[in-house]
C-alpha cells in the first residue's frame, strides 16, 4: 500500500501529459512562425539554412502531437473537458501562425491575405463560439474538422518539403507556387464548410435560450 501511495504523485504528474502535449503545440505555433520569418531575413544561407530547418522540425513535431495527446489521454484515462477545449484551439495557433507568417515571406499577397484571413476568421469564430458556450459539448470537434486539420497541416509543411526537394527552376517554383495558392483557397473553402454546423448548433441553443 505504501509502494502504491508513493506512485499516486507520479501518476498524478503524468495524467498531465496530454494536456501538456497540447498546450505545447499551441506554443510551438508562434516559435515556428517567428523561425520561418528569420530564415527568410537572415543575412547569410547557413543562417537561413537553419532557422528553416528549425521551423520545419518544429511544425512537423507539434503536428504529431496532435495524434498523440489523444491516444495519450485514452491510454491514461486522463480525457477532460479542459483538453477536448484546448486540442482545436491549439491546432489553429499552430496552422494559424505559420499561415501569417507565410503571408509576411509573399510579402502580403491579396491572392493569399485573402484565403488566410478567411481561415482565421472562421477559426476565431468557432473559437469564441466555443469559450462563451455554457454547453461546450454541443460545439465538439466534428470527424469532417479534424480531416480539415490535417489538411491544413499538410499545406503548411507542403512548402517546406518543395524547399526541401530543389532547387527547382524559376518556372518551377512558379508552378508549384500557383498549385499552393489554389490549396489554400480550397483550404479556406473547406474551412468555413466544416465551421457551419457549430454555427448552426450555436444558432439553435439561441433560439432555445430565447
Amino acid at each position: 500500500m505504501a509502494h502504491a501511495a508513493e506512485l499516486d504523485p507520479a501518476m498524478s504528474l503524468i495524467r498531465h501529459l496530454p494536456n501538456a502535449l497540447t498546450i505545447a503545440r499551441g506554443l510551438a505555433g508562434p516559435v515556428g512562425a517567428f523561425m520561418l520569418l528569420s530564415s527568410f531575413s537572415a543575412d547569410d544561407e547557413a543562417g537561413a539554412v537553419g532557422y528553416g530547418l528549425a521551423a520545419f522540425i518544429i511544425l512537423v513535431l507539434a503536428a504529431l502531437t496532435d495524434a498523440v495527446d489523444g491516444w495519450a489521454a485514452r491510454q491514461l484515462g486522463a480525457a477532460t473537458a479542459l483538453g477536448e477545449l484546448l486540442d482545436p484551439i491549439a491546432d489553429k495557433l499552430l496552422v494559424g501562425a505559420y499561415l501569417v507568417a507565410f503571408v509576411v515571406i509573399f510579402r502580403f499577397d491579396i491572392w493569399l491575405m485573402i484565403p488566410v484571413a478567411v481561415i482565421l476568421a472562421r477559426d476565431l469564430t468557432v473559437t469564441g463560439l466555443r469559450l462563451t458556450s455554457d454547453k461546450p459539448s454541443a460545439l465538439a470537434v466534428t470527424d469532417t474538422a479534424k480531416l480539415k486539420t490535417g489538411f491544413q497541416m499538410a499545406v503548411v509543411i507542403a512548402p517546406f518539403v518543395v524547399v526541401m526537394l530543389g532547387p527547382h527552376s524559376p518556372s518551377t517554383m512558379e508552378l508549384y507556387a500557383l498549385f499552393w495558392y489554389a490549396a489554400v483557397w480550397f483550404l479556406a473553402a473547406l474551412t468555413v464548410w466544416t465551421g457551419l454546423p457549430y454555427w448552426r448548433a450555436a444558432r439553435r441553443k439561441t433560439e432555445h435560450d430565447e
